[in-house]
């Protein structure tokens, strides 16, 4: 451990006569076998002070208290065990043995077909020597994908070993909205389907028969959605979707095919798109379309420059399901995939190029934490709405408990009130009714007896 060593390391540079003087300053009392039977004394001696000082042993140059315990270390070292004992007793609180554990992050990609959103996600999840086959969606029937949307989910998971933690990454694929003028229909399918993955989650919350911990089950919320923008034009549609989308999940824009544009076009074009998103200015839509924003901390973790950030999202990339072969022969390989053409070759993953490297970046390491985050806090803000009973069904209610309980006992006060109400008539009234019933149960009893004599 980092402490124990820091430890070793500061009495290592301490003379013996240090030690045995700060030892004898410490307020312990002597040690008896009498009285602690667990404790074996070992070489202990006494001094004349009445104080027993730990035997002192040599250790990397310089001397150790050693704690001795009848407890069996055959499992670990002497040393390592000692070192976990005196950090336990340092000016440092120890650090916790972390578990195991799973982690669940679910990205959603969205867009016009054509786009290459599919090879977005390959080259998003692939790594040397396992370029994974992603479920296509852009041939997939709407009503196929509200029926299973699971089929279009391409899955990855890999380990963390310093936090001990398992990351299982999840990205849907979605069908194109193609030709549609009117993309209401895709609008709310893609809608459907993120409030459905809320309201499964808050039912496996509230499941009577749940007898595991949510932390082990896997999470089908959408943590984020990816748009995919054409290049070069910013279309209505797309406006319009993103507008409507981002008030259920955060989305990032990605502008796709950036080996289209030149330089300056990319530029000119990712500044217009961040224009729109501020202000739409079109009908139906009030205020600006809220994007996901990256902490600065994260995007400077994640490599981007100061002066790239600020217009960062959108992203502008390129994709491709060509893998330089020679970069996967390296020492270590490099998935590394490009589109060559007579003129030159665009790389992927080469930031002049292209900002796929910065977006992989974010989405499976820096800000995964911080998605996760906002995944939970978003969640119960849905959560809370969801929940609420809507205002004209909470009047209903309470105007029926109102007539009952209030209105119609106080309107028959006013009625006997009104019209002579004789409490002693209205009892023997009563009365009667009850004999005049008894009578009868009796009678009908009496002629059972006899049919069945």
């Amino acid at each position: 451990m980092e402490i124990a060593a820091a430890k070793n390391g500061s009495r290592a540079s301490r003379p013996h006569n240090s030690i045995n003087e700060s030892a004898k300053q410490i307020p312990v009392h002597s040690l008896d076998a009498a009285d602690h039977p667990h404790v074996s004394m070992g070489s202990f001696e006494r001094n004349p002070s009445g104080y027993t000082p730990p035997s002192m042993i040599p250790d990397a140059g310089g001397l150790t208290p050693q704690l001795t315990a009848r407890t069996s270390i055959s499992h670990v070292s002497s040393l390592d065990y000692r070192n976990k004992q005196l950090a336990l007793l340092g000016p440092m609180r120890p650090q916790p043995t972390k578990i195991w554990k799973r982690k669940f992050v679910k990205l959603m990609v969205v867009g016009d077909s054509g786009l290459g959103k599919t090879t977005l996600i390959s080259a998003l999840l692939s790594k040397p020597g396992e370029q994974l086959q992603v479920h296509d969606g852009t041939n997939t029937p709407l009503n196929q994908f509200l029926k299973d949307p699971d089929s279009l989910i391409t899955r990855v998971t890999w380990k963390d070993e310093q936090d001990k933690v398992v990351w299982v990454f999840r990205v849907q694929d979605t069908p194109g909205y193609g030709d549609d003028q009117d993309i209401s229909l895709h609008i709310n399918m893609i809608v459907k389907h993120i409030n459905q993955q809320n309201t499964k989650w808050l039912e496996m919350e509230s499941a009577k028969d749940r007898c595991i911990d949510l932390i082990d089950v896997e999470d089908p919320r959408v943590d984020v959605c990816l748009y995919c923008l054409p290049p070069h034009r910013l279309r209505q549609n797309d406006i319009r979707y993103m507008a409507e989308l981002s008030k259920h999940v955060p989305i990032i824009p990605v502008i796709m095919k950036a080996d289209t544009m030149t330089i300056h076009e990319a530029q000119r074009f990712r500044q217009e798109v961040v224009n729109r998103l501020q202000n739409p200015a079109l009908s139906g839509i009030r205020g600006k379309i809220e994007m996901f924003q990256f902490s600065p901390s994260t995007m400077e973790r994640a490599g981007l420059p100061s002066s790239a950030a600020m217009s960062i999202p959108p992203f502008v990339v390129i994709a491709s399901n060509d893998i330089n072969q020679a970069a996967l022969q390296d020492d270590p390989p490099t998935f590394w995939p490009e589109r060559s053409y007579k003129w030159g070759t665009a790389e992927a993953f080469n930031p002049d190029h292209s900002d796929l490297l910065f977006l992989r970046s974010l989405l499976m390491a820096e800000a995964l934490e911080e998605v996760s985050v906002q995944k939970r806090q978003r969640y119960e803000d849905w959560r809370q709405k969801h929940l609420a009973t809507p205002f004209f069904v909470g009047l209903r209610r309470r105007l029926v408990r109102f007539v009952m309980w209030t209105a119609l006992p106080a309107a028959a006060v006013v009625w006997a009130a009104n019209n002579g109400f004789d409490q002693e008539r209205m009892k023997e009234s009563l009365r009667s009714t009850g004999r005049r019933i008894k009578g009868k149960v009796t009678g009908a009893c009496t002629l059972d007896n006899d049919l069945s004599d």
